[in-house]
């Protein structure tokens, strides 16, 4: 029971409003009166607000983060899907679709044929260098 009062005499205290005298509002202890606004019963009321602290601002940047989040993920589904519709409709017109299947079949076998390219390059050179090697009169 002593629990339950406590907890009700906390309450209380946190939500009451505090009787104005003369002078400043009454604001409790980090907060500082921002205005008045008027309540349901029709009566003046202070509006004590909070100053930001480390943690506000720790917060605010984080929302803001999660929006650009979702922002940029937004962004890849537009264009994921405008690439899609690009696709659709590429199906849909036989002409379309040969161009389109040509294009990306044509990069990735350009994109090989420089790898290969490349490769049996090095091949070759290494060949040449243990040609030389093997030429060489002074070793037999």
């Amino acid at each position: 029971m002593d629990l339950i009062n406590w907890s009700l005499n906390a309450i209380d205290t946190i939500f009451s409003t505090r009787s104005l005298g003369s002078g400043e509002p009454n604001c409790p202890a980090g907060t500082f009166a921002a205005g008045y606004v008027m309540d349901g019963w029709e009566k003046w009321r202070v509006v004590c607000l909070a100053a930001l602290s480390l943690e506000d601002i720790e917060d605010i940047y984080l929302f803001g983060t999660l929006i650009t989040g979702f922002l940029l993920m937004g962004l890849g589904g537009a264009l994921w899907y405008r690439r899609l519709v690009k696709a659709v409709s590429a199906a849909q017109n036989p002409t379309k679709l040969a161009g389109w299947i040509e294009t990306l079949v044509g990069r990735a076998v350009s994109t090989q044929t420089v790898v290969m390219d490349r490769k049996l390059e090095n091949i070759v050179e290494k060949l040449a260098a243990m040609q030389r090697v093997l030429d060489r009169p002074g070793d037999q």
